[in-house]
């Protein structure tokens, strides 16, 4: 096979039928015929081909270098078939019948080599146009398991984004290492007893996710925001610093599974984390030594205590909860930003009103953004529509 190419037959079926090169309508019902059962043909000679494929090449190398040679040929030619079936024109149904054929002997094949010799295969190679079992590993059929309802927030970040890879397939390519990630999860999930023990303030999806390094931006994000929103609760200083330790070191005393990693395009998770921890720890020593060194505030006369009036605030006529879902919403877009999302929620808070709530606390906006209500998000999306209409007419 070395000295063969073996998908010579397709590579020159899908050049020859391009509509830019022949009239797709000239391609009459005998010729079809013809291409569909070579089609089929080629595809039982392939599949049978590459059965016998591991006992041609002498080494494992030169293994490896095949199969991800066939591999990328097989889905640079489905991109080729694939466009060139968007331009057929609705009356050459032959035509179309006879590029559909070849574009499925190419996927069926390019799918058996991949999962044949899948040890083999670039991790990080695209398999987009290769069918795989999606249904096998639904995390969506999971959503009401005990892992995935302790924490409904993560859960549906993580389901999200396998479903945007592998469902939805608008959330990169889709590689052997995101398809492992994804069963390794999918099976976790399954059987949440787990082997490591839950150690506050981390639960059992976060610990499956740290294990098989998840370095998602989005889950990246949820962590350290969880761990800045931990912080609210310590006034002094010394106490932050201890917990910022402690947790820094609960996280790296998790074991992270070998050769493991949701996106190789990204740092491991650990060390984006680690970083993290490092500059918040610094910023926490530093604003601690600027409040020391600052002069103690005089004391106000009594009665004379500054208290901030409705009319200093800007009025919103939104509930606290819409509020809640429109500043986390513009911090996940990253049209705003700040150190955390707690962060944005403590600045804001004091300045705004609603009809019903004269003051507003940070907190309450921080609680109602980890539950969403489906009313709440129908609202805002109107409201937003009739900004953006009045946007338009600026």
């Amino acid at each position: 096979m070395a000295q063969e190419y073996a998908l010579d037959w397709l590579d020159q079926m899908v050049h020859e039928l391009d509509p830019q090169r022949i009239r797709p309508e000239n391609l009459d019902n005998h010729q079809a015929m013809a291409i569909v059962e070579k089609a089929a043909k080629e595809e039982k000679r392939l599949i049978q081909l590459f059965k016998q494929f591991v006992f041609q090449e002498q080494k494992t190398k030169q293994i490896r270098n095949s199969v991800n040679h066939y591999l990328s040929a097989a889905e640079s030619l489905m991109g080729v078939a694939g466009r060139n079936l968007n331009q057929i024109p609705v009356r050459a149904d032959n035509y179309r019948v006879a590029l559909e054929s070849v574009f499925s002997c190419i996927r069926k094949v390019s799918a058996f080599i991949a999962f044949r010799y899948k040890n083999l295969v670039d991790p990080d190679l695209s398999l987009d146009m290769i069918n795989s079992d999606q249904g096998a590993h639904d995390l969506q059929s999971l959503e009401e398991s005990y892992v995935m309802k302790r924490n409904p927030e993560l859960a549906k970040l993580v389901i999200k984004t396998f479903c945007d890879i592998f469902v939805d397939h608008r959330g990169g390519e889709i590689t052997i290492r995101k398809l492992d990630n994804w069963v390794s999860v999918s099976q976790a999930v399954t059987h949440g007893a787990g082997s490591l023990e839950v150690i506050e303030p981390l639960d059992r999806l976060e610990l499956i996710m740290i294990e098989r390094n998840f370095n998602s931006p989005l889950f990246v994000k949820y962590l350290t925001s969880k761990f800045s929103d931990g912080l609210d609760s310590f006034v002094d200083p010394e106490s932050v610093a201890q917990n910022l330790a402690f947790w820094q070191k609960t996280f790296n005393q998790i074991p992270v599974m070998k050769d493991t990693i949701f996106n190789s395009q990204f740092d491991d998770l650990s060390f984006t984390i680690n970083a993290w921890f490092i500059q918040e720890i610094d910023f926490q020593s530093k604003k601690s030594r600027v409040a020391i060194s600052e002069p103690c505030e005089q004391p106000q006369k009594p009665g004379k205590k500054y208290e901030r009036k409705t009319s200093d605030k800007i009025l919103c006529n939104l509930t606290v909860d819409q509020l809640s879902l429109f500043f986390k919403a513009a911090d996940m877009s990253n049209i705003i930003s700040a150190r955390s999302l707690s962060a944005i929620f403590h600045t804001v808070a004091p300045y705004l009103s609603t009809p019903h709530r004269t003051d507003i606390s940070h907190s309450s906006l921080r609680v109602k953004s980890y539950s969403v209500e489906e009313r709440d998000k129908t609202l805002l999306v109107e409201i937003m529509t009739k900004l953006t209409e009045q946007i338009k007419d600026l």
